[in-house]
């Protein structure tokens, strides 16, 4: 059976799904205000709402890896540093034309990438799925 080749690729966060999360959190935001809810209430609410959208939106803009690559040695991952991460995939989800891959490294840290047309190439994007369809290697290189 043929290994299949490598892939590798630049990861960035898709500024659709940031745009989409921005207009969530002002919807979030401004629904308060059409309820009875007391003048203070709704206050407190709205500034949550956008406390946690810039929370979230903060560590999804700036992840800790620029490079996701898979070999014959498995899934590496490459931080800001250029250090190399030997990584586990350990969960992919497609859902429509989104693509959400979960690894982990470093024992215990995890790492996830969400990939969209918009931070992806359709030719990686379908070699990507492909190798994940072939499913995961029976042994899986240790962790270090």
């Amino acid at each position: 059976m043929k290994s299949a080749p490598p892939i590798a690729f630049d990861y960035r966060p898709s500024r659709a799904v940031i745009a989409a999360t921005c207009a969530i959190a002002l919807a979030a935001a401004a629904t308060p205000w059409r309820s009875a809810l007391p003048v203070a209430a709704c206050g407190v609410l709205s500034v949550l709402a956008v406390l946690l959208a810039l929370a979230a939106l903060t560590r999804f803009a700036r992840p800790g890896f620029v490079r996701i690559a898979h070999g014959a040695a498995g899934w590496t991952l490459l931080d800001r540093a250029g250090r190399e991460h030997p990584a586990l995939l350990v969960g992919h989800r497609r859902l429509g034309a989104m693509l959400v891959l979960d690894w982990r490294h470093d024992r215990r840290a995890h790492f996830r990438a969400v990939l969209v047309p918009d931070n992806l190439d359709a030719q990686t994007r379908r070699r990507l799925v492909l190798l994940l369809a072939r499913g995961q290697p029976a042994q899986p290189a240790p962790i270090a």
